[in-house]
C-alpha cells in the first residue's frame, strides 16, 4: 500500500473529536461493525474514517464495552500507515504481529486507539494486545476512506494464512457496504452545501446588488448551514448585511477585530474555525485570547457550535459567514467544512460580480449625465447662434441687392456668406444630432424611400453637376415603405448621397439605389472616390470624426454626417453595412424593416411632413 494513499494530517494540533457524521450513519456503520464481528468470530470490530483534517475518527465499535470511550476521539493516521507499511497483505486486509512492531510504533499504538487488556496463556499462537489486523478501504482513485479493525479472537489465537483469506472473502461485501455508507454520508452533507453554491450562483447571475444579493442568499445560506442565526460580515463594511441585529451570530464589537482576523488567516489557510464550550478549532490565536468569550457568547444563547468560514475570491479575503448551529446532536464535520470553503468562494465571487455590476451602472448614470450635459450644451449653443446666423445672412441678401456696390464689397460680402452659410450648416447638423440623440425607436409614420430618394437626388444633381460627377438613381419597383419619420430618413439619405458626391473625382459617378429583400428595404449609395481606410472605419461614424486621409480633409465637412445616419438608422431599427478601399470606393448599405402594415411593399404612402415628389427625371438614370 502506498503511504500517499493515507492523506497527511492538516495540523500537529490536538483534533476536534466527533467531527465525522451524524447518528444515522454512525448507527448503520455500528451494525455492520457487530455483523463483521460476529461473520469472522472476533470479539471487536471498530470502524474508522479518515476525515478531511487527515485524522482518523472511531466512528463505530461493536463489541466490548470498554471501546466505547475511544469512538469519537481522533488520532494521527502516520501509525496505521506504518501499519501498512510493515504488515502482511491478505486482500484488503493486513496483518502486522506485535513482534514485528519496533518500540516506536508499539509505544504510539498504546496511546491512540482501542488497546485490549488480554491474559497471557502462554501459547505460541496466542492473539497479543498489539497485534493488529486491519482492512484499508479506498475509492476508485486509491484514496483511503476508512479502516476496519478486527480484535479479540473468540478463539484467543492468531489466525492462520488461509484463515486471513477466508476472514478477507468473507467481508468483501460488508467492506463494501462501509465504503458506501461512508461515500453516503459525506455526499449528502456536501450535497446540501452545494444547493446553496447553486442558489449563490443563480443569485449572481440575476446582477443584484450588494444587499439586494446577501438578501437573496441569506435565507439559502441558513438552510444550507443548518444555522439557527447566520450574519455575513464584510470586511469594507463597518455594518451587517442583514436583519439579524441581536441573533447569535451577531458577535460583540469588541470580538469585531479578532473575528476578522481569524477569518482572514482562515482564507489563507483554507480552513473552517469552530468555536464550541470545549474549545475553538482552527485558530490557536483565536483560542488563546477570545476561547473563554465565545464560549461565553455560545452559552447566553444556548447554542453549541459557531462557524467563521472566509468569504472571498482569487487572493482577496472579502468577509466572514458567521454561523450559530445547535448542533448538539448533529455536530459539524470536517466533510462538511470543505464543502463550506466552496460556498465562502461562490459567496465571494458572486458578491465580486455584483460590485462590478453596481461600478457598471454607476458608469452608465454618470456617461448618461454627462451625455445630457453635452446635449444641452450643443443644443443652447446651436440655438444661441442660429437667430445671429440668420439676422447675418439676411442683412448679406439685403447688402447683395444695393445697386452698384464696387468690386471689393461684392467679393467681401460674398465670403461672408460663404463663412455664414457654412457656420449655418454646422449649426443645423447640431441641432439635428441633438434631435435624434436618443437610441428610443422613433414613432413610425409609412414612409416611401423612393420618394425620399428622389428627392435628394434631385436635390443633390446640380453639386454633382458642377463637380462633374455623374449622380444614377435606381429607385426600386413599385412603393417600398418603411416605418419612421420622413424628416429624419431625408437627412440620413440626404448625408449619405452628399458624402458620396463630396469624396467623388469628376468623371466618377455616384450609384444609389433601392430594393426590396425579404423583409428588409436596402438603400445602397456606392461612389468611386477616395475610399475610406481600415482604421478610419472604425471611428467612421463618431461625432466629429472625418478622416486621417489628407485628401479627405481638404474637402469641406463638419464631421457630424455619418454621425446622425448611424443614430437615425438605429432610431429606426435599421443596420448599416460598409464596404470600402482607399482609391477605389466606399459602398453604404442601410437595411430598414420593412414596414408592417404593407409586408408586400404595395402601399404608396405619405408621413405627414407634406406629399414629396418624383424627380428622378432630373439625374442621370441608372
Amino acid at each position: 500500500m502506498s503511504a500517499d494513499n493515507f492523506g497527511t494530517t492538516s495540523s500537529p494540533e490536538r483534533a476536534r473529536s466527533h467531527s465525522w457524521g451524524g447518528p444515522e450513519a454512525r448507527a448503520e456503520l455500528r451494525r455492520l461493525a457487530e455483523d463483521a464481528r460476529t461473520r469472522t468470530g472476533f470479539g471487536v470490530s471498530i470502524v474508522d474514517v479518515l476525515r478531511g483534517d487527515g485524522f482518523l475518527e472511531p466512528v463505530a465499535f461493536a463489541g466490548s464495552e470498554d471501546g466505547e470511550a475511544e469512538l469519537g476521539q481522533s488520532y494521527p493516521v502516520r501509525h496505521m500507515r506504518r501499519v501498512a507499511e510493515a504488515g502482511t497483505r491478505y486482500g484488503k486486509f493486513v496483518f502486522l504481529a506485535e513482534e514485528d512492531m519496533d518500540a516506536e510504533l508499539q509505544e504510539a499504538l498504546r496511546g491512540h486507539g482501542y488497546v485490549p487488556a488480554l491474559p497471557d496463556s502462554g501459547a505460541p499462537d496466542r492473539w497479543r494486545t498489539l497485534d493488529m489486523l486491519v482492512a484499508t478501504l479506498t475509492d476508485p482513485s486509491g484514496r483511503t476512506r476508512a479502516l476496519l479493525h478486527l480484535d479479540e479472537p473468540l478463539s484467543g489465537r492468531r489466525p492462520g494464512p488461509q484463515e486471513l483469506w477466508h476472514i478477507a472473502d468473507t467481508l468483501e461485501l460488508v467492506l463494501q457496504s462501509v465504503l458506501v455508507t461512508v461515500d453516503r454520508e459525506e455526499l449528502t452533507r456536501h450535497a446540501r452545501l452545494d444547493e446553496t453554491a447553486r442558489a449563490v450562483v443563480r443569485a449572481a447571475s440575476r446582477r443584484l446588488g450588494g444587499r439586494d444579493l446577501l438578501a437573496e442568499v441569506h435565507p439559502h445560506l441558513v438552510v444550507g448551514f443548518r444555522a439557527s442565526s447566520l450574519v455575513v460580515r464584510l470586511h469594507d463594511h463597518p455594518q451587517d448585511l442583514d436583519d439579524d441585529r441581536g441573533c447569535a451570530a451577531d458577535l460583540p464589537p469588541a470580538l469585531d477585530g479578532a473575528i476578522e482576523a481569524a477569518s482572514r488567516r482562515a482564507w489563507r489557510s483554507r480552513t473552517v474555525v469552530i468555536a464550541e464550550p470545549g474549545g475553538v478549532w482552527g485558530d490557536g490565536e483565536l483560542a488563546r485570547h477570545h476561547g473563554r468569550a465565545l464560549a461565553d457568547h455560545l452559552a447566553a444563547h444556548d447554542a453549541s457550535e459557531l462557524l467563521v468560514v472566509p468569504v472571498g475570491a482569487g487572493h482577496e479575503a472579502m468577509g466572514t459567514l458567521l454561523v450559530v448551529r445547535e448542533g448538539r446532536e448533529n455536530r459539524w464535520t470536517e466533510a462538511e467544512s470543505q464543502a463550506a470553503l466552496g460556498v465562502g468562494h461562490d459567496v465571494g465571487r458572486a458578491l465580486l460580480s455584483s460590485r462590478a455590476h453596481e461600478r457598471e451602472q454607476q458608469l452608465i448614470v454618470e456617461l448618461q449625465q454627462l451625455d445630457e450635459y453635452r446635449r444641452q450644451l450643443i443644443d443652447t449653443v446651436s440655438h444661441e447662434l442660429k437667430n445671429p446666423l440668420g439676422v447675418i445672412l439676411g442683412h448679406l441678401e439685403m447688402l447683395e441687392s444695393v445697386p452698384d456696390l464696387p468690386a471689393e464689397a461684392q467679393t467681401s460680402l460674398a465670403a461672408m456668406g460663404r463663412s455664414a452659410g457654412r457656420a449655418q450648416t454646422v449649426v443645423n447638423d447640431l441641432l439635428l444630432m441633438s434631435s435624434v440623440g436618443t437610441h428610443d425607436h422613433t414613432v413610425g409614420f409609412p414612409v416611401d424611400l423612393g420618394d425620399v430618394l428622389a428627392e435628394v437626388c434631385a436635390d443633390e444633381a446640380l453639386r454633382a453637376a458642377q463637380q462633374g460627377v455623374v449622380l444614377r438613381i435606381a429607385p426600386g419597383a413599385g412603393p417600398l415603405v418603411v416605418s419612421g419619420q420622413g424628416a429624419e430618413l431625408r437627412s440620413l439619405v440626404g448625408n449619405l448621397v452628399s458624402n458620396a458626391v463630396k469624396y467623388s473625382d469628376a468623371g466618377s459617378a455616384v450609384d444609389v439605389s433601392l430594393h426590396r429583400s425579404r423583409d428588409e428595404v436596402v438603400l445602397t449609395c456606392a461612389d468611386h472616390g477616395l475610399g475610406i481606410s481600415e482604421d478610419d472605419r472604425q471611428r467612421l461614424f463618431t461625432e466629429f470624426f472625418r478622416s486621417t486621409n489628407p485628401d479627405a480633409l481638404q474637402r469641406p465637412g463638419t464631421g457630424l454626417g455619418l454621425a446622425i445616419v448611424a443614430r437615425i438608422a438605429d432610431r429606426h431599427g435599421a443596420h448599416i453595412d460598409v464596404e470600402s478601399a482607399v482609391g477605389v470606393g466606399t459602398t453604404f448599405r442601410v437595411r430598414f424593416p420593412a414596414a408592417a402594415d404593407d409586408p408586400a411593399g404595395t402601399t404608396p404612402a405619405r408621413d405627414g411632413h407634406g406629399a414629396v415628389r418624383r424627380l428622378g427625371a432630373r439625374v442621370a438614370a441608372g
